[in-house]
């Protein structure tokens, strides 16, 4: 596949997420990943005081001493999520909880493939739940994330995926012994606008957020009330011709960019105004060197962080991965536990 990357911002046209050339181009590049993969708020300050809010416990059957050693691997009911435990899974360890939300057209199995999440899940020790998103009227699976990305109609706008996801992660908690203060979702581009919309509206069950190539509400206000303060790790790269790294101004397909994303959710979780750059790291297969800035707020809610790795070269669909940042994504959500 031959893709074509905007070389300056200016030059940049935004383009609504759900239209034909997102829909191809995402479809496109998903369909080259799985060939690929067949081949082979304000400065606070005072963070040594955390004076958040508790929020109310997540109660399961590892609570009650009623996990199954051998459990169904497939919650959700009408709209199944399949789920994997480790080989050793064992009533007695209590698991993070992973969800895995796939991009436009795309579908959970195929995206915890292309991440390399489904091979770690013996190694890290996790649960891992991958959902499948609606189909719309084209057959494309998609998530009612926010109004640039990517229910178009009024019928699919009408899909309530905050509660579906908060229903998987309640079926979860009743299946399998996992840790409620370890709860975290990864998304990619429409994935990731579903996933920090869910560090918005459920932060009370969501404790870190992964998105690649995603974005959040054109207006801050709509992100409320995140009542809980939630690590989020966002990671874009700075050639993302789909997403853009500088987000849209084009009316109905506004979104904010990585900077600003970052930014807000930094402030929600009352880091300091201004963060910091940390050693690069070497995320991309295709890249020479340690090509991705990393830029870290500090002094946030105890227990959280917020970080920006921006994939300097990097498209809208990175291949391959460096194996080291697969595992370092996976930790985000495995070591930041809500206190």
């Amino acid at each position: 596949m031959t893709t074509t990357h905007a070389t300056h911002p200016t030059t940049r046209r935004p383009t609504r997420c759900a239209p034909t050339r997102f829909r191809h181009a995402v479809a496109q590049g998903v369909g080259a990943a799985c060939l690929l993969l067949l081949a082979a708020c304000s400065d606070s300050n005072n963070s040594s005081v955390d004076t958040s809010p508790l929020p109310p416990a997540l109660t399961g059957c590892a609570d009650t001493d009623s996990c199954l050693s051998n459990p169904n691997l497939q919650i959700g009911g009408e709209r199944p999520a399949q789920v994997q435990i480790p080989s050793n899974y064992t009533t007695t360890t209590r698991y993070p909880l992973l969800i895995l939300l796939h991009g436009f057209g795309a579908f959970g199995s195929a995206q915890s493939s292309y991440l390399g999440f489904d091979v770690r899940v013996d190694s890290k020790q996790y649960v891992l739940v991958t959902p499948d998103g609606t189909e719309n009227s084209a057959g494309r699976r998609f998530w009612n994330a926010t109004p640039a990305c990517c229910a178009n109609s009024d019928e699919e706008r009408l899909v309530d995926d905050v509660a579906y996801i908060r229903g998987l992660i309640a079926e979860a908690a009743a299946t399998y012994s996992i840790d409620p203060k370890r709860i975290g979702l990864v998304g990619h581009s429409n994935g990731g606008f579903m996933a920090l919309r869910m560090a918005c509206e459920a932060s009370d069950l969501v404790t870190s957020v992964v998105s690649l190539a995603g974005s959040t509400f054109a207006d801050d206000a709509s992100c409320a009330p995140a009542t809980y303060p939630v690590s989020v790790l966002a990671m874009h790269g700075d050639e993302d011709a789909t997403i853009f790294y500088e987000g849209s101004q084009r009316v109905g397909d506004e979104y904010p960019g990585a900077l600003e994303t970052t930014r807000r959710f930094a402030a929600h979780a009352g880091c300091n105004d201004t963060p910091m750059m940390a050693p690069n790291l070497d995320v991309l297969g295709g890249v020479d060197g340690a090509e991705t800035e990393v830029l870290e707020y500090t002094g946030c809610a105890d227990g959280t962080d917020v970080t920006l790795w921006t994939l300097v070269g990097g498209p809208h669909i990175p291949y391959p991965w460096v194996a080291s940042s697969t595992d370092l994504m996976l930790d985000w959500i495995i070591e930041h536990r809500r206190p």
